[in-house]
């Protein structure tokens, strides 16, 4: 029955035919929801721009208006810019995820000037295992007389690293989502549109750009650690919004399956870059 129907509505998601009707050379009507009788798609008549801050303010009519209703084709380029910009982010060590690995396991280390270590009021226990991949993260200084290449190499290595972590991620969420369907969902998704609906959501990575750029050894690690931990929450927040739009899912169902997905994701890179530095040495 919505066989025909490809698109949907920003405001409640009901699925549509069409978005608008022309009648004539020059005039067309934008086409009215049958569900929530709005309009089914205001966005095609805004500038980017506006589309753009709306995204910015996590607003799920927006995200609807480009998954559903706009040919999202680039998803694949924001793909491999924004696992190259986590990529980066982790091997220079200046990542939220870095900071964990560098407390969890007391590295202390200035290979690179944005290195944090943030002392903790407590000793943390992790698995002996977990100590033993705790070596792994730990590099030789990166002075001026250094090979470029093993800088090279240790990317590479840690690109595969993250693109792993990400893989699962993706993958977790999925899997996660199809076996609580009857709680969670009754639509069909496509990996096309998976893929489409992460990188969307991963934008909210772009906001770490700036400590990235002009963080320097004189920022302080509290100010570092908090611009991470307020960047990481809000990205958390839109991927909610974005996969409870894309498996039309309560929030609660989203939060428990996002929060079950990156410790998996976490959890595959601090195991998956030790081991590939190993492997490769």
């Amino acid at each position: 029955m919505t066989a025909n129907k490809k698109y949907k509505c920003v405001n409640c998601g009901e699925p549509c035919s069409a978005l608008y009707r022309t009648y004539g050379p020059s005039v067309l009507k934008l086409t009215k929801c049958v569900g929530c009788k709005g309009i089914v798609d205001k966005y095609i008549e805004y500038d980017p721009v506006i589309v753009m801050i709306d995204l910015v303010l996590m607003s799920k009519e927006a995200q609807r208006h480009i998954l559903y209703n706009t040919d999202f084709k680039a998803f694949w380029k924001l793909f491999i810019i924004l696992v190259m910009l986590e990529t980066y982010a982790v091997w220079r060590s200046d990542s939220l995820f870095s900071i964990a690995v560098n407390t969890i396991c007391d590295i202390k280390s200035n290979y690179t000037i944005n290195s944090t270590n943030i002392n903790l009021p407590i000793n943390l226990s992790v698995p002996e295992s977990w100590r033993n991949n705790c070596g792994g993260w730990v590099q030789d200084d990166r002075g001026d007389d250094s090979d470029l290449f093993i800088w090279e190499k240790d990317f590479y290595v840690q690109f595969i690293s993250t693109f792993s972590g990400i893989v699962i991620f993706i993958t977790t969420v999925h899997v996660l989502m199809k076996v609580l369907q009857s709680l969670a969902t009754h639509n069909r998704v496509s990996s096309k549109r998976l893929l489409q609906a992460f990188s969307l959501a991963n934008m909210s990575t772009l906001f770490a750009l700036p400590m990235l750029v002009w963080g320097n050894a004189d920022t302080p690690r509290e100010t570092r650690l908090v611009h991470y931990l307020l960047v990481f929450v809000y990205s958390f927040i839109v991927f909610c919004n974005v996969f409870t739009v894309l498996y039309e899912s309560p929030m609660l169902i989203t939060i428990l399956v996002l929060i079950a997905s990156y410790s998996v994701k976490h959890y595959t890179t601090f195991h998956m870059t030790p081991f590939l530095r190993g492997f490769v040495t």
